[in-house]
């Protein structure tokens, strides 16, 4: 079997026309934003709530300032917002006050209840089928942090990106997010997968809760927030991909096709960005108003968006410029004057303040990843 030497996902742009189907588009923006409903209740929302239900929460605290109502939930199954299900993740871990509240809802994440998608990542012949499926999919199975593959020749690395701006609870939410994958990955090959995990926070003082969701791997003060495993872990087949297989891809397409776009407006930004960043530096469009006219907005009301979404441009400029340093760095062996021409800065000096400003590290930190 054949497999790609490397592999940096972006997932394909997929816009509805008109049959309502998402055809393949590359150069298309089209986005949701925070406050669009887009999530099924009775998936991640719902396992929240279940498990605050089971820790002996009542149901109206922690739905209190979300606009929802525990018959809504079990009955209508009605779409919310990222907003809504922020809400309720802000309330769910204040109310649990406990150290271990985001590794116990990571484990019950994925594959989830959510039909064809959760079929799909539970019938992956492999590993890197699955964690494709997961990217593909991501507003459905995580509708808060979007994840992003890389495989080089050596490794596969995932990550997320902040979907909707989800401040204070980046942490809590990146906590969940990795404990799903490694308990997925865990449960999908019927054993511990050597993930190592990079954290760009501190040593947290529960870091007991660590080790036992997340195993003794674990690397703190990092530039990034990042999975890493060795490459053959992800391609060792464990049952070839049979007729439900594509019955489930199918069901996903379809759940897919029933959102109002395919990604959130940060993500769709973010690609932009990293698309650019692959040019020749005399065809970038790397200012605020080209992503705004990509966008179909003005100057102004792109500026608004972001700052809706809790960010400016600058800020995301900056991420994208990061992930595709540790990327050239990490991956592709560049050197720092090299790298510094892709990200179009004038020397390696300015790479070294801008990497510094990012991560409080420097490139050189890179390689220990």
């Amino acid at each position: 079997m054949n497999h790609p030497k490397t592999c940096y996902n972006a997932c394909s742009w997929r816009c509805a026309g008109p049959d309502n189907h998402w055809h393949y588009r590359p150069d298309a923006m089209s986005f949701y934003e925070r406050d669009s409903g887009i999530i099924e209740a009775q998936g991640l929302p719902l396992t929240l709530l279940d498990l605050c239900l089971q820790r002996g929460l009542h149901g109206d605290r922690v739905l209190r300032g979300t606009r929802l109502f525990m018959d809504d939930l079990i009955q209508r199954n009605p779409r919310i917002s990222q907003e809504q299900l922020l809400q309720l993740a802000d309330n769910a871990e204040r109310l649990l006050d406990s150290s271990d509240s985001a590794f116990l809802l990571g484990q019950r994440l994925l594959p989830g209840n959510l039909h064809g998608a959760s079929q799909l990542l539970s019938q992956a012949p492999n590993l890197f089928s699955a964690l494709e499926s997961l990217v593909e999919f991501a507003p459905l199975l995580s509708p808060l942090l979007s994840p992003r593959l890389v495989v080089d020749e050596n490794y596969g690395y995932l990550y997320w990106l902040d979907s909707c701006g989800t401040g204070k609870q980046w942490r809590f939410l990146l906590e969940a997010s990795a404990t799903a994958v490694a308990a997925f990955s865990r449960r999908h090959r019927g054993e511990h997968l050597p993930w190592q995990f990079h954290f760009r926070h501190s040593r947290p003082p529960y870091i007991e809760q660590y080790w036992v969701h997340l195993g003794e791997t674990l690397h703190f003060d990092q530039p990034c927030d990042m999975l890493r495993v060795p490459r053959q872990w992800l391609f060792e087949g464990i049952k070839p991909a049979g007729i439900s297989h594509q019955v489930a891809l199918q069901q996903a397409r379809q759940q897919l096709q029933t959102l109002p776009a395919p990604r959130p407006l940060l993500v769709a930004v973010y690609h932009h960005l990293e698309q650019q960043l692959k040019q020749p530096a005399n065809h970038r469009t790397l200012q605020l108003e080209s992503v705004a006219e990509s966008l179909g907005m003005s100057p102004a009301t792109f500026k608004r968006h972001l700052k809706k979404h809790g960010t400016h441009f600058q800020q995301q400029l900056d991420l994208a410029r990061l992930h595709t340093a540790i990327y050239l760095l990490r991956s592709q062996g560049l050197g720092t004057e090299a790298v510094a021409r892709q990200l179009g800065f004038h020397d390696s000096a300015g790479l070294r303040r801008s990497f510094k400003r990012w991560t409080g590290s420097t490139p050189s930190s890179v390689l220990a990843l």
